[in-house]
């Protein structure tokens, strides 16, 4: 079985990571590394300097991951920034801010980054939702999470998907393509 480390201290982003992973035959490891993370609107910029970044600590064949969200009614806010707006916001600030917007559609832009020395790979998927009117579930950490319906989550908001537990988590994952799926697919064929 090949092994990749992810860096990553997010353990719902781990258990995404094992659960598709594994159907390909392929290890996932976290790596505890502190990356300096640059800033910018350009999720790819992001994502490659922080493989580099992760590479340049560990020095094994390395994956990272960054989340780009995109609220076309607001002109794409966030993007890169969703991690720096949730310890700025709550659940009552997303939806005052969609106070009166008719289009609710969200888009979460999935960037993963695989870097081994030599080859650099990115892999992306969009996966589209809604802000919906009111908070439903808890998630102190990403109050975005109380407020977004993913699509293919059956009108359950992010935060009510992860408190159905780890085994509708997996579910959700093995039913639902994403950036991980892409990832696996290119990794199983190279080695």
């Amino acid at each position: 079985m090949n092994t990749v480390y992810f860096a990553t201290g997010n353990k719902e982003k781990m258990l995404i990571a094992q659960t598709v992973c594994s159907k390909f035959g392929i290890r996932v490891e976290q790596a505890a590394i502190e990356i300096d993370e640059m800033q910018g609107e350009d999720p790819v910029a992001i994502v490659k300097d922080k493989v580099q970044s992760a590479y340049d600590g560990l020095s094994k064949p390395i994956i990272v991951s960054d989340d780009s969200w995109d609220i076309p009614a607001l002109n794409g806010f966030p993007g890169p920034y969703m991690k720096s707006i949730n310890k700025w916001f709550k659940s009552e600030d997303f939806l005052r801010l969609m106070n009166g917007v008719q289009d609710r559609a969200i888009i979460l832009h999935q960037y993963l980054a695989y870097y081994d020395g030599s080859t650099m790979q990115v892999f992306k998927n969009d996966i589209p939702g809604k802000i919906i009117n009111e908070a439903r579930g808890k998630n102190e950490r990403s109050p975005n999470m109380t407020v977004t319906v993913l699509d293919h989550d059956n009108a359950k908001t992010i935060a009510e998907v992860f408190e159905q537990g780890e085994k509708a988590v997996v579910e959700r994952y093995l039913s639902r393509r994403d950036a991980w799926h892409e990832f696996a697919e290119w990794f199983s064929k190279q080695n």
